[in-house]
């Protein structure tokens, strides 16, 4: 695997892209959120962790669902800004379907602690 794009650069969205990029498994991970600002700032403060913690993997940052249509791994996390921590069912179900009309569909991690009915809709309705 070389790619994996998190999803919602919130609290969740910003550990899992840091933990991910320090093992060193992974090329790239791409770090996505609507406030584009938020992601790329917490992918710049990764990548300039990187010489310290001694990982090469890129950090990259966008705003556009669509910028995790060929990644290997699509990670759902939650939003930088508002007030949940985690996207809601019919948030995180919209930003599943993008992601399964791309022209290849990514494996999928509903990551948030209450994401289970979200998984549920999703498999029923996409």
């Amino acid at each position: 695997m070389s790619v994996v794009a998190i999803v919602g650069a919130g609290t969740l969205g910003g550990a899992i892209a840091h933990a991910i990029a320090s093992r060193d498994r992974f090329h790239e991970v791409r770090l996505i959120d609507e406030a584009r600002d938020i992601a790329a700032g917490k992918a710049l403060d990764i990548q300039q962790a990187a010489p310290v913690e001694c990982f090469r993997t890129a950090i990259n940052a966008s705003e556009d669902v669509a910028a995790a249509a060929d990644a290997d791994v699509a990670i759902l996390a939650g939003p930088a800004s508002g007030e949940t921590a985690e996207f809601g069912d019919d948030a995180g179900l919209a930003v599943i379907e993008r992601l399964a009309a791309g022209v290849r569909c990514p494996v999928v991690i509903c990551a948030g602690a209450s994401h289970r009915s979200l998984v549920e809709r999703g498999v029923r309705e996409c």
